[in-house]
């Protein structure tokens, strides 16, 4: 987002670094459960301060349970169209990507759990879920999740959780945390976990995990600390727990100002953006727009986007299977900014560009 980080963060920070002295640093004794006192406030889980794992950003820990648990040439399934490094994380490590493409109904995705389950019986060893999903915000149920973990239960698969987007609600649907469905869904899954997204700290890269699963729990401690995974960031662990403990009143502002800058997309679209119909996410700053009248005509919406009208969208092509003609926009930014991103999209499509093939 563009918005500065709440200002305790800031003030924080801004001491520490006029300390002068930025040698090694241990965590609080209170850093874990300012994430436990987060979640319980926040989402209505309570994770055991004995399950959470220290980790420098969501994707490292991806990695590093991948590469615990599973071995090169296992499988790896992903729901498309989904956030990109997955792919590369998975290949990268040598593991065998799994595609199982979500059903777009209207404006929602859907799960296909009969090519879900195939690819679990084929013998998949590991799932990465998004949740909520990225890139379209949307809120897995709980059915939705029990549906998930019974498969990957019958079969064996661990489930990945990544859940950085959770915080920022935008909808009344509520974010459910996949440890939370049962014993069962805990006791086979991590649940990551990042204060980054929700206060624009992305670059200060800390993370954390909860595996409920003590043996997991044990297995994983060891790769992340022979890894050298584990040790605190001087920086980065001020501003975790700050944010935690502090920002709330922060987010709350952010989020309505987000839910006002989301109206204003979908109202836009409708009266002035033909051939563009934007998904209303449950959560976070971003909006998964469908845009393929548009991409058929011109035969790449972001290329045309960009040089027509100088906005520059992702593609909805990086996502896998299912993000062809798609855009993605970024809508945590001042309303004056994304009111002249509209209008110059809107008036590269009424200049006729959107016309020619």
């Amino acid at each position: 987002m563009d918005f500065r980080a709440p200002q305790p963060v800031i003030d924080r920070l801004a001491d520490a670094a006029q300390h002068g002295i930025y040698g090694y640093t241990l965590r609080d004794p209170a850093h874990f459960g300012v994430v436990q006192a987060w979640f319980a406030e926040r989402h209505n889980w309570t994770p055991g301060l004995d399950t959470l794992l220290p980790g420098s950003g969501v994707m490292p820990c991806v990695a590093a349970i991948l590469r615990t648990f599973t071995e090169p040439g296992d499988g790896v399934i992903v729901q498309t169209p989904v956030y990109s490094p997955y792919f590369e994380v998975i290949s990268g490590n040598q593991r065998r990507l799994l595609v199982n493409q979500l059903l777009l109904d209207g404006d929602r995705y859907r799960l296909d759990l009969e090519n879900f389950e195939a690819l679990a019986r084929s013998g998949a060893k590991a799932f990465i879920l998004c949740n909520p999903h990225n890139p379209s915000g949307y809120a897995w149920t709980f059915e939705e999740l029990t549906a998930l973990n019974q498969i990957c239960e019958r079969y064996g698969l661990i489930v990945i959780s990544d859940e950085i987007h959770c915080d920022i609600r935008l909808s009344a649907a509520p974010h459910i945390v996949f440890a939370s469905i049962s014993e069962s869904a805990a006791q086979r899954s991590f649940v990551c976990l990042a204060p980054t997204k929700t206060f624009n700290l992305a670059g200060m890269q800390c993370a954390v995990v909860s595996v409920a699963n003590p043996e997991w729990r044990a297995r994983l401690f060891d790769t992340l600390r022979f890894s050298f995974m584990i040790n605190p960031n001087f920086f980065s662990r001020l501003g975790f727990e700050v944010a935690y403990r502090e920002g709330g009143p922060w987010l709350d502002a952010v989020t309505d100002y987000l839910r006002g800058n989301l109206d204003l997309v979908t109202r836009f679209a409708v009266e002035s953006l033909p051939g563009l119909r934007p998904m209303r996410p449950d959560a976070s700053f971003l909006v998964w727009i469908d845009a393929r009248p548009v991409d058929d005509r011109v035969g790449d919406v972001k290329a045309f986007f960009l040089n027509e009208a100088k906005v520059n969208l992702y593609s909805g092509r990086v996502y896998g299977p299912g993000g062809e003609g798609f855009i993605r926009l970024n809508i945590g930014c001042a309303r004056p900014l994304l009111q002249d991103a509209l209008q110059r999209m809107s008036k590269a499509l009424g200049d006729g560009g959107a016309g020619r093939g």
